[in-house]
């Protein structure tokens, strides 16, 4: 009885030990396997660029002749969101690469194109031409607020710090809490839209749909094509959201007008 006891607590204390061990195993490679599908999705942002007189992709846009892999036309809205935009860059591989990890079980056109595992800096690079736009890039506000959006690689202050692609989340009735979303939003814009603190637990509207899932940072894939993680502190600098913020040289940067 006093072996089978000793055995038992060996056995015991060996699990505590190995547990949180296998489960930082398991996030490793989670989070190895988000920086390859970010290096993917920057490497075909940066094509698409090239292809187009380095126009960037826009970032919420309908426009014709959006197909997926089976070459079937897609409908507004699936086709105004960047994931089939920028689909024949990836060759339509969408898993491994803007799906990664929980969001490669997604099966429709519909649920890929709203639930990437990488949101878009949209408002910022390449634009918003939705009705639920932050501010549509357009002639009139750029008269009043300046050329707030980049449109085209040259004109990128900051390439190696401005934020195109970040880990994201998103939760509604139809799909749930889900590890992705295709738009990501700055921690400022007219005012403070973030909460001061990162709370895992919080709405995922309360820090721009941003997903800090990887031990306080997210996958974060810039202009130049590299990639990082970036925790919370590093997130809410405007400088690495705005191309006016980092021409201004402001980490606390918001939109007025000029």
């Amino acid at each position: 009885m006093v072996e089978i006891l000793a055995a038992t607590s060996i056995i015991a204390v060996l699990g505590g030990i190995a547990v949180p061990a296998i489960q930082g195993s398991l996030e490793k490679a989670k989070s190895v396997k988000e920086i390859a599908g970010a290096r993917h999705a920057i490497s075909a942002w940066q094509s698409y660029a090239a292809d187009n007189n380095g126009i960037v992709l826009p970032g919420y846009k309908s426009e014709p002749g959006v197909v997926n892999a089976r070459g079937e036309a897609l409908r507004f809205p699936v086709s105004a969101r960047y994931v089939f935009r920028l689909a024949p860059y990836l060759d339509y591989r969408l898993r491994g690469t803007l799906l990664v990890n929980k969001q490669e079980r997604l099966t429709s056109d519909y649920s890929m194109s709203v639930a990437p595992s990488f949101g878009l800096n949209l408002t910022f690079a390449g634009g918003d031409f939705g009705s639920g736009s932050d501010l549509q890039p357009n002639d009139a506000n750029f008269a009043t607020y300046g050329k707030f959006v980049v449109t085209r690689l040259v004109e990128i202050h900051s390439p190696g710090k401005f934020i195109i692609f970040s880990s994201a989340r998103f939760k509604d009735a139809s799909l749930g809490q889900s590890e992705g979303y295709n738009a990501v939003r700055s921690p400022f814009f007219e005012t403070r839209r973030w909460l001061a603190k990162y709370n895992e637990a919080g709405a995922d509207y309360d820090f721009g749909n941003v997903h800090l899932r990887f031990d306080g940072r997210a996958v974060c894939a810039m202009a130049d094509g590299h990639v990082e993680l970036l925790d919370f502190s590093q997130l809410e600098d405007m400088r690495r959201w705005s191309n006016q913020a980092a021409q201004a040289d402001d980490p606390n940067w918001t939109l007025q007008p000029l």
